[in-house]
């Protein structure tokens, strides 16, 4: 199995194999967090503009998300996985919309393999089902500040999953004491998301895994049950 590590969205068109999206801080998280509080539907869109214009076609669907990391109004709910996991979604659609995590699934609609998100809470879940799955090319991609700035949690995130992989050592208590010493981490403890940050740097706490399904008008991210679609 090869591993490569994607260095920029500008270059996502390029991966063959499987994908593992990284945006540690938060939107890998809130997916997983989402989905877990029993989102029926949950659709990853990458335009501020597009999810507002669905939601209104659809006003009994929540709409989550943030730009620079703030929730607008209008919007139900914020990129936050602590408060996602809290919630019943049962028989609920959702859209999610944030700077980073929703923004390179249009670069990845030429990818022929599946598409993950990955996080530190479902970490040992995706290798199990990476490794199963035996893909010839594994594209990890760290998506960092707004797409632009590399992040010390991103590359943690994919360094985890790289070397795990690779069957090389790598010590998560050395990664979450760097994310927690981390600006990021220090940006979210400003605005009091103490729960988000110990939701983001807890390791192998579930099982479900996010899968994006790109095949329709939308992007729709589910739990993996097995079945590349």
């Amino acid at each position: 199995m090869d591993v490569r590590i994607i260095p920029s969205i500008k270059e996502a068109h390029t991966a063959r194999g499987a994908v593992v999206v990284l945006d540690i801080f938060r939107a890998s998280n809130t997916i997983t967090a989402l989905l877990m509080a029993g989102a029926e539907r949950l659709f990853l869109l990458a335009s501020l503009e597009e999810a507002f214009a669905l939601r209104e076609k659809n006003p009994d669907w929540l709409l989550f998300g943030e730009r620079k990391g703030l929730m607008l109004p209008g919007m139900d709910g914020d990129n936050s996985p602590s408060k996602a996991s809290g919630m019943d979604l049962r028989g609920r659609t959702a859209i999610l919309t944030t700077s980073a995590g929703t923004q390179p699934l249009p670069f990845l609609r030429e990818a022929d393999g599946p598409v993950f998100y990955g996080c530190f809470p479902g970490a040992a879940a995706l290798l199990s089902i990476l490794r199963s799955l035996k893909p010839e090319t594994v594209n990890l991609l760290p998506l960092g500040r707004e797409t632009i700035l590399p992040v010390v949690e991103d590359t943690a995130g994919a360094e985890y999953l790289y070397k795990s992989l690779r069957g090389e050592p790598v010590d998560f208590a050395d990664l979450r004491a760097a994310m927690l010493a981390s600006e990021s981490a220090d940006s979210l403890r400003k605005r009091g998301l103490h729960d988000d940050l110990e939701f983001c740097t807890s390791l192998d706490t579930c099982t479900l895994v996010p899968v994006v399904d790109l095949s329709g008008p939308y992007p729709e991210a589910r739990a993996w049950d097995g079945k590349v679609r």
